[in-house]
């Protein structure tokens, strides 16, 4: 029969504390980063459709190479946008909205 002392906590409880706060915080952790990567999803959507109201480069002829090298270009620069803090907000919405869940 064990004794319980108000106002201790057995190793036990600790134990189970710290891995549950753990897990809390990773699931937290991801769905900031699932955030990040919505938001970087949406800026490069929103780039895409920017370009596409474009007549095209005169400097340059279009090709498929073109192409590739403006979707990466603009795929870089929509992530590295995301990373940064409150480039539109849109990141800390959902991070707000969702908490509730984690």
């Amino acid at each position: 029969m064990s004794m319980q002392i108000p106002g201790v906590i057995t190793p036990v409880t600790d134990a189970q504390d710290t891995t549950g706060t753990a897990r809390k915080l990773q699931r937290e952790k991801d769905l900031e980063k699932a955030c990040q990567g919505f938001e970087a999803l949406m800026l490069n959507t929103l780039m895409q459709r920017m370009r596409d109201t474009l007549s095209g480069d005169s400097l340059f002829p279009e090709s498929n190479a073109s192409d590739i090298y403006q979707s990466l270009h603009d795929q870089y620069l929509t992530e590295n946008l995301s990373q940064g803090r409150r480039v539109t907000g849109f990141k800390e919405f959902l991070y707000q909205q969702l908490q509730d869940s984690v």
